[in-house]
């Protein structure tokens, strides 16, 4: 079998993008002939037995205008080569709104969705945030560029399956875009499940200038405002002298340790930045805290289960119900930092209950490995092909 993968980022630096590689490298092994097109700019992974094909954006830019063009562009660009190169692929894959076509599209999250729940999710604090979201595809053009690429992605007959996280974006799916619940198959996202129950710490305390004895609460996640860091160091003042916070993801760190200065806890909060090895932290950390506003899924989650150590989230990740069901997590209400800091003193008063939500964690990481997923992958293939006509 011969597949087009596309995604614009290929790279191990964040969820969605190890997503990709962990798909494309467990498809290889199996022996499916695996073509990637993706930005030379930002790929970052060589996989051996994969081809890749360049697909430049116009511009490359993280502000608030350039930023959606590039994605758009990108989106675009890949379009065009897809349909020029279409007859020499079984299935097209197409993960997001990297293009628009595709037999099978992997669907993150619905954007038009996500805007209406905003007001009362991510918007809470705003003022007028019903007015903010109804004016989002003109105040941020990102929303523009995703939701015109989605409605394109969506047409009826240009597409064979969808895969969805959740079933709460299955529902989004099919509420937005009008596409027949049949069509959709949900796949949470794999990892690597031996990777981080075998992992070690890599010396991250050490690295930090901190002492043994010292507790890490891990926070893990791009876009630090929704994924609730605001919240996280709020609960960092309310916590033992000896917690410190450590945030590893990108995003702009300033108003994060002015907020830490005002609580005087600036010598506890820790930026590492992205990395392509988070398994050494999860290794040192004794609680992963992740007070998100609004997640699709939340894989730190689900990395912090097959780690073996508990999570502190919110309800509002869509992976809490999994390590809930299984006895890893506490979860509380999403922007409730006096709740969030309560949940952390405990755990940390208590190493015999954080162990043992761990193991309950570890337990349960099994169903999320890269193999059971590539499994899943190939079903979906299947029935594309099938609706597709092919062998």
């Amino acid at each position: 079998m011969r597949i087009a993968f596309v995604y614009r980022n290929f790279s191990r630096a964040g969820s969605l993008e190890r997503d990709s590689v962990f798909l494309v490298e467990g498809l290889a092994r199996r022996g499916v002939e695996m073509h990637c097109y993706c930005d030379p700019n930002t790929r970052h992974v060589n996989l051996p037995g994969v081809a890749f094909h360049d697909v430049e954006a116009a511009v490359r830019s993280r502000s608030r205008f350039g930023y959606p063009l590039e994605r758009g562009t990108f989106a675009a660009r890949a379009t065009r080569a897809l349909r020029r190169d279409r007859d020499r692929y079984d299935l097209i894959h197409v993960f997001g709104v990297s293009a628009w076509e595709h037999d099978v599209v992997s669907v993150p999250a619905v954007m038009a969705a996500d805007q209406r729940r905003w007001p009362k999710e991510g918007g809470v604090g705003y003022r007028v945030a019903r007015a903010r979201a109804a004016l989002a595809p003109v105040l941020r053009p990102e929303v523009a560029v995703v939701r015109t690429v989605e409605r394109l992605q969506f047409r009826r007959g240009h597409f064979a399956r969808a895969i969805t996280v959740t079933e709460s974006v299955r529902d989004d799916l099919v509420a937005v875009h009008g596409v027949p619940p049949e069509l959709i198959d949900v796949v949470p996202p794999p990892i690597e499940v031996a990777r981080f129950a075998g992992a070690k710490d890599g010396n991250v305390r050490t690295g930090l200038g901190l002492a043994a004895e010292t507790n890490i609460l891990l926070f893990v996640g791009h876009q630090f405002e929704r994924k609730g860091l605001s919240d996280a160091v709020a609960a960092l003042a309310g916590t033992s002298p000896n917690a410190h916070l450590v945030v590893v993801g990108h995003g702009d760190r300033e108003s994060y340790r002015e907020q830490a200065k005002r609580l005087s806890v600036s010598g506890r909060l820790h930026f590492v930045g992205p990395t392509a090895e988070p398994e050494h932290f999860y290794a040192a950390a004794d609680v992963l805290v992740l007070p998100t506003r609004h997640d699709p899924w939340g894989t730190p989650v689900i990395e912090a289960m097959a780690a073996g150590i508990p999570v502190v989230t919110t309800t509002a990740a869509g992976s809490a119900g999994v390590a809930e069901k299984a006895g890893a997590a506490v979860l509380v209400p999403p922007r409730s930092p006096m709740a969030l800091a309560a949940a952390l003193r405990d755990l940390l008063a208590d190493p015999s209950r954080r162990r043992e939500l761990g193991e309950r964690g570890r337990a349960a990481a099994g169903p999320f490995d890269v193999e059971a997923h590539v499994d899943s992958m190939l079903e979906t293939y299947a029935r594309a092909l099938a609706a597709r006509g092919r062998a």
